[in-house]
């Protein structure tokens, strides 16, 4: 009995170190994808707007696919200003999933970056 609870709780230790692994590679790949997309020149998002937004949602590697049915899915992270133009919140995880129905077919993978521009919207959001 208690080899049969030493290994479960192994087990769970496993799992938890392994989702906390993937959680902070995810957190590292978010970053990346802003720093690419803030050092491109031409095609970045504008300084101005970016100081104006009051949160940041990014979404590494959202998957679609679709043959009639399709679906897409993806894991990132959520920012928030602490107030008006002031210093960042932590990240909190964010999903986005979806479907739709029609004439469709293929797949992407595509890194995803949304600003919200004001406090409803991040209301809405969070």
């Amino acid at each position: 009995m208690k080899k049969m609870i030493g290994l479960l709780a192994a087990g769970l230790a496993s799992a938890a170190l392994h989702a906390e692994n993937d959680a902070v590679k995810r957190l590292d790949t978010a970053a990346v994808v802003l720093d690419e997309i803030m050092a491109a020149p031409d095609k970045g998002i504008p300084q101005d707007q970016f100081n104006k937004a009051a949160c940041v949602i990014i979404v590494p590697g959202l998957k679609k696919g679709a043959f009639i049915l399709g679906g897409k899915y993806g894991k990132g992270f959520i920012e928030c200003r602490k107030t008006e133009g002031g210093a960042w919140s932590a990240p909190a995880a964010v999903r986005v999933e979806g479907g739709s129905v029609g004439f469709q077919i293929g797949g992407s993978e595509t890194d995803v970056v949304l600003l919200v521009m004001n406090r409803r919207g991040m209301d809405k959001r969070l």
